[in-house]
């Protein structure tokens, strides 16, 4: 805006909306403030904010967390967040149905109960 172009490559202004929100997407396009990390954390803009040197332990910790789940759910979760950003809520809802009744059908989903009823950490094949 400053330089006489739009914001970056395009996925911004796409994506900055759905993120923190319409005025404050244009409030930030428009403006080309610099967003500090308490501000960005209160537009939902990031999730977290820590120190420069904690980053990376933060980060690997909550890598080593999602990786310990059920990579078969990971997917169809993903799958599933990113269809409802453009499928109806009928479109959205059947597939929902299908991800569910196949979470439900995997070999993950048994050793998840089974982990659970035996009180140990989950061991995920994906499948």
């Amino acid at each position: 805006m400053h330089r006489g172009l739009v914001p970056d490559t395009g996925a911004g202004t796409w994506l900055l909306p759905r993120i923190v929100g319409l005025q404050n997407a244009l409030r930030l396009t428009y403006t080309g403030d610099m967003v500090l990390a308490n501000e960005a954390l209160s537009l939902g803009y990031v999730l977290e904010v820590v120190e420069p040197d904690a980053l990376l332990p933060r980060a690997y910790e909550v890598a080593a967390k999602i990786a310990a789940g059920s990579p078969h759910s990971l997917k169809l979760i993903k799958n599933l967040t990113y269809d409802a950003l453009t499928a109806s809520v009928p479109e959205h809802m059947e597939r929902h149905t299908a991800a569910m009744s196949a979470s439900f059908k995997s070999e993950d989903h048994r050793e998840g109960v089974a982990s659970f009823l035996e009180r140990r950490p989950p061991h995920f094949t994906g499948r």
